[in-house]
């Protein structure tokens, strides 16, 4: 038998939820939670493996788990509502995979003023961690650092913030 594909072009969307924040003085400024939900699909041109080209990526965790992640958060938001001072903007964006263009999209036509907004939080791959947490963007974010060391030593998870990339 012979693999064929079809090339079908759609229009995609970012999917866009917002809770608001419930202090008065601060539901004004924004945290955004996003994640992607393309995906590659197959190895090739976009792909990091180099060589494996036609290879089957499996996307459950890039970023099928990242995309679950905000919805249960958003589900989760809507049900402690009162604990959320600043609102929130839970982000599903697509083409990112193909050169951030659902992230771009948002930047341009944002739900919330970007100016208002205070902090991204981009969860991707997030279905192995193994007790271990990523993050990456500290050079554009350094004020976080105090919060990465605070979450360290008081997480009752095994929480280890890894900094500089995926080989960290």
């Amino acid at each position: 038998a012979v693999d064929r594909t079809t090339k079908v072009r759609k229009p995609v969307r970012n999917v866009v939820g917002l809770l608001k924040g419930s202090d008065p003085s601060l539901q004004s400024e924004t945290v955004i939670v996003g994640a992607h939900y393309d995906h590659l699909g197959r190895s090739g041109r976009f792909s990091m493996s180099q060589g494996s080209t036609g290879q089957i990526h499996h996307g459950a965790d890039d970023n099928a788990s990242g995309t679950a992640a905000i919805i249960e958060m958003a589900k989760s938001g809507v049900d402690a509502r009162s604990e959320f001072k600043r609102s929130v903007v839970f982000l599903a964006f697509a083409g990112e995979e193909h050169g951030l263009l659902g992230s771009s999209h948002y930047v341009n036509h944002p739900a919330r003023p970007l100016e208002n907004t205070i902090a991204m939080i981009n969860l991707d791959m997030v279905g192995r961690t193994g007790g271990r947490v990523l993050v990456d963007g500290l050079a554009n974010a350094p004020s976080i650092e105090a919060d990465l060391k605070a979450a360290e030593s008081s997480s009752s998870l095994k929480l280890k913030a890894l900094r500089g990339g995926p080989g960290a």
